[in-house]
């Protein structure tokens, strides 16, 4: 330390001056550097800490959870339920009804205890209004076996009149 303060007091004014800069804009660089970090690991602690209370709140009602998940279970009419292979007939055939063709993608399954949820994304391009509203009077009467999670809806570029529909549909099986 004695060597550097030796050296710095050598120096003439100007070269001190920019030393004392150099030295300046090192501080401020790694200053800021720092103060980024302890801001996302603020941001990361305040999340975690968030994230732990909606988790708590969710072991706390896990018993009155579970009485609903029971309640439900027994409203729902077994028959009336949809594997994935059910779910995508269903829909071909309510677009059908409804005069659009379906294009259906990938297919999802979420399994619980007492519940099997099966996701399918369902696109229409170059619909009309009417059709769609059909095809959603249709779809409304199956709820809760069969519900929208998802709904984008955008004009065609081509043609300003029809729609390009993307949905995500959910239903809802029984586990055996």
């Amino acid at each position: 330390m004695k060597k550097l303060r030796i050296f710095f007091l050598a120096r003439a004014s100007r070269e001190k001056t920019l030393l004392l800069a150099f030295a300046g804009l090192a501080l401020l660089t790694v200053g800021s550097h720092v103060l980024g970090r302890s801001r996302a690991r603020w941001a990361e602690w305040q999340a975690a800490r968030t994230e732990g209370a909606a988790q708590q709140v969710w072991l706390d009602h896990a018993d009155e959870i579970a009485a609903r998940a029971v309640a439900a279970t027994h409203s729902l009419e077994p028959a009336k339920t949809l594997n994935a292979t059910r779910l995508v007939g269903e829909l071909s055939a309510l677009a059908g009804q409804a005069g659009l063709t379906a294009d259906i993608g990938s297919q999802r399954t979420e399994r619980t205890d007492q519940f099997a949820f099966h996701t399918v994304q369902v696109n229409f391009r170059r619909v009309e209004l009417a059709a769609l509203l059909r095809f959603y009077s249709a779809l409304t009467p199956r709820s809760p076996y069969i519900a929208l999670e998802q709904f984008s809806l955008a004009a065609d570029r081509a043609n300003p009149g029809q729609l390009n529909v993307s949905l995500r549909v959910v239903s809802v099986e029984l586990a055996r």
